[in-house]
């Protein structure tokens, strides 16, 4: 029933900054035209993944500058991430208090996905290889995840 609280029509949204550096790079194309050697097969697992760094580096960024376009609805991210997320959201927040208001919910998802994606691009900004592999990629930011 978690997965209820945000409306699953509602888009998830993203910066625009990371859309043109990380989504580009990391995902295959919004518009559906397959590339070669992307890290992760959908930009739901991406934001999901990015998210989670966030949480675990208590490093959530507000959106400044929305991307144009939402790439993806609630909906799509798979069931047992949304629960993920909205577990980490409601420990983040200290409370339950957070899951009567799903605009907050979202706000708090989407910033801590935000601040995954930066981590993760000051990470891996120096090394275009980083980019290629999901191997490389994890290797590069295993060293900026805070344990306890």
């Amino acid at each position: 029933m978690l997965e209820t609280i945000i409306e699953s029509t509602s888009f998830m949204n993203i910066e625009e900054e990371h859309y043109n550096i990380s989504y580009k790079r990391l995902c295959p194309s919004p518009e559906g035209k397959q590339k070669k050697d992307v890290v992760f097969p959908t930009m739901w697992e991406l934001f999901v993944w990015s998210a989670i760094l966030g949480y675990i580096n208590t490093s959530p960024k507000a959106i400044t500058k929305r991307y144009s376009s939402p790439p993806f609805r609630w909906q799509v991210i798979k069931h047992h991430h949304q629960q993920l997320l909205i577990i980490m959201a409601v420990e983040n927040s200290g409370g339950f208090d957070i899951l009567k208001d799903s605009d907050e919910l979202k706000n708090n998802i989407e910033a801590h996905s935000n601040g995954g994606l930066d981590i993760m691009h000051e990470s891996i900004a120096l090394d275009p290889l980083a980019y290629r592999n999901i191997e490389s990629l994890i290797y590069e930011i295993q060293g900026r995840i805070k344990v306890g």
